[in-house]
Order: structure tokens, then sequence, then C-alpha cells
């Protein structure tokens, strides 16, 4: 049984942003605002490409703001400007928080020197570094591919999946035949393109994202892990970057093949 982890969703909620921060309004004043990332780990930076131009003699000048419930409104920066047309870019470091996640509101104002004005809003969720992993799919079963059931993964769907009916694109883990196919293989492999790395000493329960990044980070990736055992914790990610961790809860090789599987918990950033 799948249990799909509980997450803030934002993701409607800045689709619309991205539709108001992107409008080109017919205003004397047009602002547009084009950021980066929407989500990020507290301390890390978040790229604003700036663009604005007025149909008046030139602009004056951007003033930048940010608005959040454990720092309230502050403010950051004015751009001072003279010309009709500027683009540039603003690099904003979200703040250490308290909270598991903040979110905040940036506030982007543009002046001409005719006194009209053009604004834009972005919103970024800030991650707490400290704040532990949830769960995002538990005691998953992936079978051997000769018992006819899901021999696969996906991260995307968090779904089992049979292998030979797939694009080898949503195929993130699968478990390779063996050429004595009564005997369940003791390896992973992928066909998304998915790195693994098998962790000795670490803690599964207590996982963090910065442990997480920080134990990927210094690690060999390798395209198939080996050797694979109940309660061990399997990295995964791409060749720079940490994508989440499995922790093997169960390793079945019975007889015959019809039942032959694995079981696993998964924890993705």
């Amino acid at each position: 049984m799948i249990r799909m982890k509980r997450t803030v969703t934002v993701l409607s909620f800045i689709a619309a942003v991205i539709g108001c921060v992107s409008e080109r309004d017919a205003s004397d004043v047009v602002l547009l605002v084009d950021q980066s990332a929407y989500a990020v780990t507290e301390g890390n930076n978040v790229r604003f490409n700036l663009e604005t131009w007025t149909v008046h003699e030139k602009m004056d000048r951007v003033d930048i703001s940010s608005y959040d419930s454990e720092n309230g409104r502050v403010d950051l920066q004015s751009i001072p400007l003279n010309v009709r047309h500027y683009a540039g870019e603003y690099l904003y470091q979200t703040p250490d928080i308290d909270a598991d996640t903040l979110f905040v509101e940036l506030s982007f104002t543009a002046y001409d020197n005719a006194g009209n004005v053009g604004k834009r809003n972005a919103y970024i969720s800030v991650v707490n570094k400290d704040s532990m992993l949830d769960e995002a799919a538990v005691s998953v079963l992936m079978y051997s591919p000769d018992s006819g059931r899901p021999d696969g993964f996906s991260l995307r769907t968090l779904q089992p999946l049979y292998v030979s009916a797939s694009r080898d694109e949503d195929v993130d883990i699968y478990v390779p035949q063996r050429q004595d196919s009564d005997v369940l293989s003791d390896e992973w492999r992928s066909k998304s393109g998915l790195k693994f790395v098998k962790m000795t000493g670490v803690d599964y329960a207590t996982m963090t994202r910065d442990r997480l990044w920080a134990l990927y980070a210094n690690a060999v990736k390798s395209d198939v892990v080996t050797g694979i055992e109940t309660g061990d914790v399997i990295l995964v990610g791409t060749d720079i970057s940490a994508a989440g961790a499995v922790l093997v809860t169960g390793v079945f090789d019975e007889p015959g093949t019809d039942a032959d599987r694995y079981m696993f918990n998964i924890k993705l950033i």
C-alpha cells in the first residue's frame, strides 16, 4: 500500500502567480519578473530577472520588499534607474526560518519619471534545512519480472509499474531479469538515468534535506545497486543532485517466482 506524503499544496497557487508575473499589461509602466525557483532551502538564493520600461521619458527606480509571517515587511532594495528601458537581475537570499516551511511574498514596484507605477508579486516557499523528510510512499512492492506483477517503480507517480509496458523515462527503478529465473535478482537498475548510492550507518528515520544532499554529493554514484538486503538505505538522484532515500523493508525470495519481491519505503526532496 502506498501513502502519498502530505505536502503543502503550492503548485496551483504558483501556476496562477506565474501567469500574473509574466503578463504584459497595457499600462504606462510595464514590469516583468521571472524567478529561478519557487521552493528553496533557507539561506539559498533565488534569482529574479527584471525588465521594465515606460512610454514616458524614463524609468526612475524599482523598489523591492518582502513579507512573511516571521519577519513581517522588509524593505530589501531600491534600484535607481535613469533609462527608458531597463533589464537586470536581483538576487534574493532566503531567510533562516523557525518553521518547517515559510511562504515569502516579494513585491516589485517600478516607477517612471511621470509617477506611473508597475507592480508585480512573486512567491517563494522556504524550507527549513533541518526539517526531516516525510515519507513519500511506504510499503511499496516491486516484484521479480518473472512474477507477472509490477517489476518497476516511478518516482514521478510514486507507483509500481510494469517495465515492459512503460516508457524508459518512467522506469526509475526496476528489478532486472536473472538467467536463473527462480532466484530474485539482488540488484536494482534504472532506465531513466537514475543513479544509486548504497549507504551504511545512515539513519533513514531522521534524514533531513541537508543531510541527504551532503551524503549524496560526496558519494560515488552508480547505475546499479547490488547485494540488496533488508535494512539497506539507498540514496537516489542524478549525476549532480539527490532526489531521495529508499529504505528496504523486505526482501522475499520464495519458492517459485509468483511472490518474489522487494518492499521499501521512500522519502523524496
